[in-house]
């Protein structure tokens, strides 16, 4: 590494043979299996790309293994976004027109839904909720608590309607 940190073009063949099997494995332990490969193709490049921040005479092994740590877990995090992204836009496309007595239908019943499990919510997260979809007063409380107020509040309210974290 510390050979292709100085420009040394001969030190990456066996460098890639040592550190691409290494990235795999944690690929797919990290990732679908699907996405294992260019994510470990993903974790090389980031590594090859900053070669030239590695200090010669330290240990590889860490310093590899916190950037394909950290390159996996963005990609985790992209590949979470875009399922939310795509399952977002595939329930839009389902969706009945504005004219259509089945969405009416549909708005009203997840309007109710929604209203009785706030209604099962303690009066403080219930005031919470209340703050943030319907602007109403905010509680007396300092910004900080109010946050931890309406994060546990929707929390619960995905627990009370079905929905954990798009899994």
């Amino acid at each position: 590494m510390a050979r292709l940190a100085q420009g040394e073009r001969a030190a990456f063949d066996p460098l890639f043979r040592a550190l691409y099997p290494r990235a795999m494995r944690l690929a797919r332990r990290e990732l679908a299996s699907d996405r294992a490969a260019d994510a470990a193709q993903s974790v090389l490049m980031k590594v090859f790309a900053r070669a030239g921040e590695f200090q010669a005479g330290k240990p590889v092994l860490p310093w590899f293994y916190a950037m394909a740590a950290s390159e996996l877990r963005t990609l985790r995090r992209r590949g979470a976004a875009e399922r939310s992204r795509e399952a977002a836009e595939t329930l839009a496309a389902d969706l009945p027109g504005p004219d259509d007595p089945e969405g009416e239908l549909v708005l009203r019943e997840l309007k109710d839904s929604l209203a009785r499990a706030i209604a099962s919510l303690d009066d403080d997260s219930a005031l919470a909720i209340a703050s943030m979809l319907h602007g109403a007063e905010r509680p007396c409380v300092t910004a900080t608590a109010f946050r931890k107020r309406v994060s546990r509040a929707y929390a619960r309210l995905r627990w009370l309607l079905g929905v954990f974290d798009g899994q």
